[in-house]
C-alpha cells in the first residue's frame, strides 16, 4: 500500500487510479515516420507553417511510442492545421477548428503542458563514462567530483525509509 492519503472516490464511488509517468529519453526521434503527402493537382499546397509544424512533430522523442495510428492522426491534424493557415491568410477565423486543432495537438503531446498532462516526461540520457570511485566513498565517481549512487541502492533505501 502507498502511504498518504487514499484517492478520492469518483461518482463510481471507486478511488481515481493516478497513473505512472511515461518517461522518455530526451533524443530527436529518427525512426520511420509518413511525409506529408505530395500536393495533389488542383488541390492546396502544404504551407510553410504546417511543414515547419510537421518537421517538429516527427521529432518529438516521445514518437519512439507511436503506432500507425498515432501517425495517421498527426497527418489528419496537418490537414486540418493547413487548412486552419488558408483561411487566416484570407482574413477568417473559425474558433472551432482552433479548438479542435489545439485538443488533437494536446492528445499528441505537442507542448510541455500536453505532455505532463499524457504523463509524458523528458529525461537526459545516462552517459556511459564512469570515473574511478575515489577511495573510501560509497559510490561512483561522476564528472564534476559528485557521487552517483546506483538508482537499486537508491531505491532500497528509500523503500527502508
Amino acid at each position: 500500500m502507498k502511504p498518504g492519503p487514499a484517492g478520492k472516490a469518483n461518482k463510481h464511488g471507486r478511488a481515481t487510479a493516478v497513473g505512472e509517468w511515461t518517461e522518455v529519453l530526451n533524443i530527436p526521434y529518427d525512426g520511420p515516420s509518413l511525409d506529408l503527402p505530395k500536393a495533389k493537382r488542383g488541390g492546396p499546397k502544404w504551407l510553410p507553417e504546417v511543414e515547419a509544424w510537421w518537421e517538429v512533430v516527427r521529432k518529438m522523442p516521445h514518437c519512439v511510442l507511436w503506432e500507425a495510428a498515432d501517425w495517421l492522426f498527426a497527418l489528419e491534424t496537418a490537414y486540418a492545421k493547413n487548412d486552419w493557415w488558408l483561411e487566416y491568410n484570407s482574413g477568417v477565423v473559425h474558433t472551432t477548428k482552433s479548438t479542435e486543432i489545439r485538443r488533437r495537438e494536446d492528445q499528441m503531446g505537442f507542448t510541455r503542458e500536453a505532455r505532463r498532462k499524457l504523463m509524458i516526461r523528458y529525461v537526459e540520457p545516462v552517459e556511459d563514462v564512469v570515473e574511478e570511485p575515489e577511495p573510501g566513498a560509497g559510490g561512483t565517481a561522476a564528472k564534476g567530483g559528485g557521487k552517483v549512487i546506483q538508482m537499486d541502492d537508491r531505491r532500497a533505501r528509500v523503500a527502508a525509509g
